[in-house]
This record gives C-alpha cells, structure tokens and sequence, in this order.
C-alpha cells in the first residue's frame, strides 16, 4: 500500500503526464515517433516483470505484461520504466465465442473497469489488447473477431484518451494486416510477434500497405516451428550463443533505424517452460542471465558488458558411446547406454567454467500453442554418472522414448551458457 509521500508522488506525476498530453503517437517525416510527457520516446523494452535491475542496467526502459498488475506497474515506475499493459481478451483457440454476445459484453465491461483503475499511472504506456487473439482462427472467421476487438478499441480510447492502443498479432502476412486496417481503424499502431521471421517484418509490412506504425511486441530466437527437426520429428533448439547473435540480426534488421517502429520488447527477460526449460527464456531458472541478454544491451546501448556471458562454440555437444570407437551421428541409443558427452564452451575474458549437466524427458512435441502453458520436466536422477572439465559421464535412461541432454556453462560471476541436444532410446 501507498505511504501519504508516495501517493501524493503518484498524483503530481499523473497530473504532469496528463497536463503534457500523455502519451501519443505524431508523424515524424517519413516514419512515426513515440511521444511521452511531450518528448520523444523510443521503446528499449523487454517481455516480463522480473530482473528488472538489469534491464535498467543493459539500457532498457520498458517491459510488457500479458495481463493487469498493478503491482508491476508500481515496480516499474519505481525502476523508472514504462509498461505497455495487456488486457486480457478471450482466445477462439481456447473455446471463446466471439458470436455470444453476452460474453463478449462483459468482456468490454471487465476492459472498461481495468482502464479506469489504471489509466492514471504514470508508469503506464500504452495499452495492448489480447496476446495472439488470430492464432489458429479460420480466415473467414477473423472478420467477426476484428469486429469484437474494434469495439474494444473504441472503448478503451473513450475511456483513456491519453494512451494509445494496439493490437498484438502472432506474426504478419497471409492478409492480416489488410483486414486490421480495414475492420480496425480506431487501433493507433499494430504490434507484431515475431521470432524467425524477425529478417522480413519490414518488407512484410511495406507489401501489405500497412500505413501505419508498428511495435514488436516479442521478438527472440527461432521457435521451434521454424528450426531444423530430429529424424523422429522434434525441433532442434539453437544454442544460447546462436540465439544471441540471432537477437543481435533481428534486431538491427525489423527495429533499428526503421522509420514505422516505435521500438520492441525482446522475449523473454525470464524463464519459462515452452518446448523446453531454456528455449525462450533469456535467463535460467536460476536466474543466470546468457549471451542474449548481452546482445540487447549491446542494440540498446551501443556497449558490450565489461564481463560478457560464456559462450559455446561451433562444436557444441559431441555424444560418444563409451563402448564405442567413433560418435554415434543418428544419436539414437539403445536403453540404459553410457555416453561419454563434451561441450565446446569458452569464456569471453579467458576466465574458468564451471559445468553441469542433466538429462530431461523430451516434451517439445505438447500441442500447446502461442505460449500456452506448460509442464517443466526435471532432471533425471542418476543421469549424470560423473564430471570432469568439460567431459561427463552419463546413463540413459532404461525406459524408451525422447529425451534431450542439456549443459551449462557458468562463469565466475555466474554468467551463463547453454545448450542441448535431443535423443532417442529405443
């Protein structure tokens, strides 16, 4: 709860926002610009609430969330960063009907009663309405939903005229920005989710005669729709340092210096279970931060960290069977086989590592989807037999299926890398 100090801070900070126009959107010659409490403001954002010190730290100055917290509106405003704020809007994919009326009242008046509470925080940004609402959505039925979401649109700007309004979409193409600007006009800007596709957004964009801005509202490493897969099936993730230099690309090709976009928010600045434990998450489960999160500080600030995160190098794992002479290159192995497995890992500043490994049933196949929930796996026990440098010992497991190897590198400060690679055991 406030102090007295506190909420009167919070008064005069909301007043001076309001009294300077809040926050819009003007043309800027041939692009677009961000304009808050009457200055330029270009989003250095990230997807998340936690770690917020570094972000600051690495030069970032917002955070998006998928839903309402006003908790994390004050945490921010505490670290001085803006939040473009979700409102949560009901998914098709999720069994929401956009044709019952009655629900999708109460939608808007839950919508309305959350941008009264909130709209006067001077920590709030912008306001995003639903997360990949379109995903898996039948073309011919996008119509109806671009209808519902239009509604909502009119009525957060009746209700907030001082902070603009997007809609978030789980990539561009296949028309989809032809029917926004066509079913959704009152929307100031459109927001994009993007992982692979990141390197075509601008194009995309310009062939679709979207005319007005854009934010990227998640961007990171390709998803695991878009890599190469196992013989059986499964994605193959890239390690932390092609994920870095990959966020490195995506950035400077879709956000830097593009004249329509008003910044991004990089995903994700934490950790999360989604295919696998450390395939979107730009820190471990323990809070270690990798290489990805240097690369953002680097497009942010133009500035490397003084101690960068280990990085793994072009060999990655290399898998040998004990009983073996040579690598077994289908890396499928028989039930309760010993491997002897090696990582190609280095620290940037030639400090020492310190390595761990583990073994996790493979779930990269679950049907969830647009970052829908899921399930961590843990470790296998007794997987690792011993370790020694770079070098493990290890134990499949007796029972038959998917399974992926996973290591970790970690400097002295605890800076670190990852990388895994998937099995089979049959």
């Amino acid at each position: 709860m406030y102090s007295k100090l506190a909420a009167a801070a919070f008064v005069l900070s909301a007043a001076a926002l309001t009294a300077a126009g809040g926050v819009k959107i003007e043309t800027n010659g041939s692009g677009y610009q961000l304009l808050r409490d009457g200055k330029p403001y270009y989003i250095k954002g990230a997807g998340g609430s936690r770690n917020l010190d570094v972000l600051v730290a690495s030069g970032g100055n917002s955070i998006r969330t998928w839903g309402v917290s006003p908790e994390v509106l004050d945490q921010a405003q505490a670290k001085g960063l803006t939040v473009l704020t979700g409102l949560r809007v009901g998914l098709p994919r999720n069994g929401f009907d956009y044709g019952n009326r009655e629900t999708v009242a109460k939608q808007l008046e839950d919508a309305r009663q959350t941008v009264l509470k909130l709209k006067d925080h001077p920590a709030l940004l912008m306001w995003a309405l639903g997360n990949e609402v379109e995903l898996r959505v039948k073309t011919e039925d996008r119509p109806r939903l671009w209808s519902a979401l239009e509604e909502m649109a009119q009525l957060v700007k009746k209700t907030d005229p001082q902070h603009p309004v997007i809609i978030v979409l789980a990539g561009i193409g296949g028309g989809k920005l032809a029917e926004l600007k066509k079913y959704c006009p009152s929307i100031d800007a459109v927001g994009i989710n993007a992982y692979g596709s990141m390197l075509t957004v601008p194009e995309v964009v310009a062939a679709e005669g979207w005319t007005k801005p854009y934010v990227v509202t998640e961007f990171g490493p390709r998803g695991h729709w878009e890599v190469a897969k196992t013989p059986w099936g499964l994605p193959i993730e890239d390690n932390s340092t092609q994920k870095a230099d990959f966020y490195l690309k995506a950035y400077q090709h879709t956000v830097s210096g593009q004249p329509r976009c008003l910044g991004s928010y990089v995903f994700l600045w934490d950790q999360k279970q989604e295919k696998t434990h450390t395939w979107y998450g730009m820190f471990l489960p323990g809070g270690n931060r990798t290489a990805s999160v240097d690369a953002l500080a680097f497009a942010w600030s133009g500035k490397w960290p003084a101690d960068r995160c280990p990085r793994i190098g072009p060999e990655a794992i290399e898998l040998l069977r004990e009983a073996a002479a040579s690598d077994d290159a289908t890396r499928v192995f028989s039930p309760g086989a010993r491997l002897t497995s090696t990582v190609d890992a280095a620290d940037p500043e030639g400090g020492p590592l310190t390595i761990r490994w583990d073994v996790r049933r493979d779930v990269s196949d679950t049907p969830q989807t647009g970052g829908d929930r899921e399930q961590p796996t843990p470790p296998i026990e007794s997987a690792v037999i011993s370790t020694t440098g770079k070098k493990a010992s290890l134990r499949l497991p007796e029972i038959p299926g998917n399974y992926r190897i996973f290591v970790y590198a970690f400097d002295s400060a605890g800076n670190a890398a990852t990388a895994n690679v998937p099995i089979q055991v049959r």
